[in-house]
Formats: structure tokens, C-alpha cells, sequence
């Protein structure tokens, strides 16, 4: 009998638990499903702020529809909008944690956090976060500001950098090779002289540059009797001008020291002067160009090569160059790319 009553009351608990489970489906769904963690319109955001645990802070802010750094500087558009996708991609399931004290241990309270990011909309925060340690592979612990709940999530320091140098625009000194039209160099003026297409003499009379399917070619003035130009060289030296990144910009006069290597370069609409300078034992490079305010810091491998190329010895042989100049085109295919692009400046 007292097995009877125990089989029957089974199964009143499991009658019980399917009706719970089929009336209350959608708050047990709500509490142990995945949900999107933060809720913003990307395209209504006008300022994001991030902080590091050391005070440090970077502050972006979207003008006429283009985000900047601090002073207005050009910051990376695409970083931000995959900092916006990131976002927007986090979602969760269960809390690992909710307490003061976790939120202490796992670095996402006020007092101790690895990065606090905040939305911001007219002056308002939309949305804050607290990210901290490491919660396994590319996974970090989360909570968002003013809520208790912490979550391990996709997410970590990396995609939050606190530095103003790394959500510069480092593609800004860039330009297109098919808008160069001379550059001067050591004495040298280059000039680009296409072939012109029969029937286009008029257009190519009036400035315009007309070229074939062979592509443009390059003349040299300034050549003494003896020298010949290097065309190969020179379109290896304006490929490097024209995908020249940099490491930091800051505001600034160009050091007083004497320049380096100098160029001046002139495109379709525009023209612009290139100085180089050693910042000083073992730190590098420094860029100035006449159309930007700051000075722009290179990389040990990209400064030393402008340098190496912005001279005439590279651009022009003589007849007793001619050995070392086969030599140094051996170095050049040997070169590798610089190093530097695959590193995160810091």
C-alpha cells in the first residue's frame, strides 16, 4: 500500500512540474534563455568614453557624422563600428555572479574595473560597462553599470583600448598613386608623363592625364649627363607614400633638429611637404607634412626606409653605381613587410 501512495504522489509532482513548465514557459524562458545584453541605436550615438583601472581616458566624439579623437583629430571609423558590432553581438545567459564582493574579485565594480565604457547621446549616458578579468579564451567578465548580475562574455581590453593612439586614424597620410602628378626629391623633379591615346591630344594639351593600357610612365628633370633614372625605384618609393601608416599623432611643432629626408609631393588638388627628422637615439621617426597640425611618430622599419629611398643615390645610377645598384635591388626584393602593422601600439 505504502508503495501505491508513493508511485501516486510521483506523480502528482511530475503532473505538477509539466503544468509549471507549460504555464510558466516564457518566464523560465525569459530567466534562462539568451538575451541581448545592451539595447542603443549605434546611429544615435554621438560620444563614447572608455577608462582604464590606471585613470586613463579616451574620449570620441561624432561631428558632422565623422568620429574624432580628443582635438578633433580623424579617429578609425571602422574601429568604431566594429566596436559598435561587438556590442551589439553580446548576449548572455545565466549570471556567474551578482555580489559586491564578485564584482570586486572579477574586477566590474566602480572601484576596480579593467575598463569602463559608456554610450553617450547629448550629454546622456544610454549605456555603461564594466569589463574585467579573463573568463577563458577571448572571454571576459562583464556587468553592465547599475545592474548586479555579472556575465562571462566575448569581449575584453583589447576591443576597449584606452589609448588615444589606437583609435587614430592610422590610414590618414594616404593618398591614391593615380592622383600624384610630381613629386620633388633631392634635387630631382619626377613627373608623370603617360602615353597619350590617339584622339585624346586635346584633353592631354589642357592638363588632363591621359593614359594607355601600358599605364603611366615616369620622367626625371634634374639628371646630370651621366645619371639615369630608376623608374622601378621610384614607383617602389610611391607605393610606400601612398600606404604610409603611422604609429602616434600628437599636436606639435616639428623637433628643432635638421630633417632627415625631405619630398614634396603634388596631387590632382593638392600639394604636400614631407620632413622626416630622428627623434633622437633608438626613438624612431618623426613626420611632418605641411598639411596637418600634428607630427606623426614612424616606425623604426618605416622611417628608415622613407629615408633610405627619399635620396638621389637610390632614385638615379652612374656607370660606376651600377654594381651596387644591382646589389641593392637584390635587398629590396628581400625585404619584408614592416612589422610594425601587425603590432597594436600601446
Amino acid at each position: 500500500m505504502k508503495k501505491i501512495f508513493f508511485l501516486g504522489g510521483l506523480l502528482v509532482v511530475q503532473l505538477m512540474v509539466v503544468f509549471l513548465t507549460l504555464a510558466g514557459g516564457d518566464k523560465l524562458q525569459q530567466h534562462s534563455g539568451i538575451q541581448k545584453l545592451l539595447e542603443f541605436n549605434p546611429k544615435q550615438i554621438d560620444e563614447i568614453r572608455i577608462k582604464d583601472g590606471e585613470d586613463a581616458l579616451v574620449q570620441l566624439i561624432r561631428k558632422d557624422g565623422h568620429w574624432t579623437t580628443e582635438g578633433g583629430f580623424p579617429a578609425d571609423e571602422k574601429r568604431v563600428e566594429q566596436l559598435f558590432d561587438r556590442l551589439e553581438e553580446l548576449s548572455h545567459g545565466m549570471a556567474v555572479a551578482q555580489s559586491d564582493e564578485a564584482a570586486t574579485r572579477f574586477e566590474v565594480s566602480p572601484d576596480n574595473f579593467q575598463r569602463h565604457l559608456e554610450i553617450r547621446r547629448e550629454g546622456k549616458t544610454v549605456a555603461g560597462l564594466y569589463v574585467g578579468s579573463g573568463a577563458g579564451v577571448r572571454r571576459s567578465h562583464v556587468r553592465i553599470a547599475d545592474q548586479d548580475p555579472i556575465y562571462a562574455l566575448t569581449i575584453g581590453g583589447y576591443d576597449l583600448p584606452a589609448t588615444v593612439a589606437d583609435w587614430q586614424d592610422k590610414t590618414l597620410l594616404q593618398m591614391e598613386e593615380a592622383d600624384v602628378r610630381s613629386v620633388k626629391v633631392d634635387g630631382l623633379t619626377i613627373l608623370r608623363k603617360p602615353k597619350q591615346v590617339p584622339g585624346q591630344e586635346e584633353e592631354a594639351d589642357q592638363g588632363n592625364v591621359v593614359t594607355d593600357a601600358e599605364g603611366p610612365l615616369w620622367a626625371a628633370e634634374g639628371l646630370s649627363e651621366e645619371e639615369t633614372f630608376r623608374e622601378e625605384r621610384f614607383e617602389s618609393l610611391l607605393r610606400d607614400l601612398a600606404t604610409l601608416r603611422y604609429n602616434r599623432a600628437a599636436k606639435g611643432e616639428a623637433e628643432d633638429v635638421e630633417s632627415i629626408a625631405e619630398a614634396t609631393v603634388s596631387m590632382k588638388n593638392s600639394e604636400r611637404d614631407y620632413r622626416i627628422f630622428q627623434a633622437g637615439e633608438g626613438n624612431g621617426f618623426r613626420l611632418k607634412v605641411s598639411d596637418h597640425d600634428e607630427v606623426f611618430e614612424l616606425s623604426s622599419y618605416a622611417g628608415q626606409n622613407l629615408v633610405d629611398k627619399l635620396t638621389r643615390t637610390h632614385l638615379v645610377t652612374r656607370p660606376e653605381m651600377e654594381d651596387d645598384s644591382e646589389e641593392q635591388d637584390k635587398n629590396d626584393e628581400t625585404v619584408e613587410e614592416d612589422p610594425s602593422d601587425s603590432t597594436t601600439t600601446e
